[in-house]
């Protein structure tokens, strides 16, 4: 039963009462008073009771999932759309907004950000391509700008983005104050040193007025390779995730650890196509999340399938998902076998939001499992933290 329902139980009761009262003795009117007080009692606690148990916690670090779970991108039929899921701390879900577009690019760019007070997100959609501006606690579109959009982050009051061909900065109002002719698939801002990274075919450094500082060629095969995800060390250097884009077994996939000068400074060759990494800004740890997918082209017929997804689905015999974390050095700390599609990193403890095929999954800085959330799709899913400024950084 609703609150507003059971008030208006309460006002019908304390009608009968003043309509039935001035007819009783003082000894009646006064025992059914106490009988009206019970009923009273027992209809409002149940909803004060019921509220306290199912409402969720608002407080403390949050986060979006943001997942490509409707595969016609239909906003007429169900699931009406892509979705934007907020979680609390404890990987309770607060509310999920419903009809975005988003198709899976399966790369480590930053889809979804939230901004620095955690009050607004901005989402990358590209179904068709724009970027938008949500309130966080409403869903209420802000605006939006009509043209394709890589990764976005909030830095220094701005929304720095990139498509392939063009990085640009952004107000809060969703005008184009700045914009250069760098492309790339992921970004990265360092306020601290005033300059901005991107990475895609090659790696290329800026200051924040969007002028190039140098470019840093990959450590792979460009014409089989990219660079697929980037963040900052709290030095300046940056690691960057260069993975092979067809995805294939056996094929040469590394972190990259680059200086504030350009200089290639760790090289890590890992046996998985990793997705996306973050940077631990307290002691540089760094983390990254992956998959292999093990193909078997011989079950292919005399007719190959019309389109791509088909062609997975028949050839792909077994995905396996990895989650690792590094030193600053970038020697091994352990290994953890959920994930695949996104982290993000809890900047007040250190511990880790990892979004695999079905579950999102909160692992300690100690890589002990914290919680998990369920309710999502098995479709992509992007992860951006929302700040609590009440916490206090470690």
């Amino acid at each position: 039963m609703s609150y507003g329902r059971r008030i208006k139980i309460v006002s019908c009761l304390e009608d009968i009462l003043m309509c039935i009262s001035y007819k009783l003795s003082n000894t009646a009117r006064h025992t059914l008073t106490h009988i009206l007080m019970a009923v009273l009692i027992a209809i409002l606690i149940p909803e004060s009771s019921l509220a306290s148990k199912e409402a969720p916690d608002e407080t403390g670090t949050m986060l979006l999932v943001l997942e490509d779970c409707d595969s016609d991108n239909n906003l007429s039929t169900p699931p009406c759309g892509d979705v934007v899921s907020l979680l609390n701390s404890k990987g309770e879900l607060v509310r999920k907004f419903y009809g975005l577009g988003i198709q899976s690019t399966f790369s480590g760019c930053k889809n979804i950000s939230a901004s620095e007070d955690g009050r607004f997100f901005v989402v990358c959609e590209n179904v068709p391509g724009k970027l938008t501006m949500y309130e966080t606690a409403t869903r209420r579109e802000l605006w939006s700008l009509w043209m394709d959009f890589r990764s976005a982050v909030f830095a220094n009051d701005l929304i720095y983005s990139v498509n392939n061909y063009n990085v640009f900065a952004i107000d809060n109002t969703g005008t184009i104050v700045k914009h250069s002719r760098l492309g790339g698939i992921d970004i990265a801002v360092d306020t601290k040193h005033d300059c901005l990274w991107i990475v895609g075919l090659d790696v290329k450094k800026c200051n924040l007025d969007l002028q190039l500082d140098f470019k840093v060629k990959l450590t792979l095969d460009p014409t089989h390779t990219g660079g697929f995800s980037v963040d900052v060390n709290p030095d300046g250097s940056i690691w960057v995730a260069e993975q092979n884009i067809r995805q294939e077994y056996g094929s040469k996939n590394r972190l990259v650890k680059i200086s504030p000068d350009g200089g290639i400074l760790k090289k890590i060759d890992l046996d998985f196509s990793p997705i996306r990494l973050r940077i631990d800004r307290y002691d540089g740890s760094v983390w990254t999340t992956g998959m292999r997918k093990e193909r078997d082209f011989s079950r292919i017929g005399d007719e190959w399938p019309e389109t791509l997804d088909e062609l997975n689905d028949l050839v792909i015999t077994e995905t396996e998902t990895f989650t690792r974390k590094y030193d600053s050095e970038g020697n091994w700390i352990f290994e953890i076998s959920e994930g695949g599609y996104s982290i993000e990193l809890d900047p007040s403890d250190g511990s880790a939001w990892i979004a695999g095929k079905k579950n999102i999954w909160h692992y300690s800085a100690k890589g002990q499992n914290l919680t998990s959330y369920a309710g999502s799709s098995d479709g992509q899913k992007w992860l951006a933290i929302v700040p609590d400024k009440k916490l206090t950084s470690r």
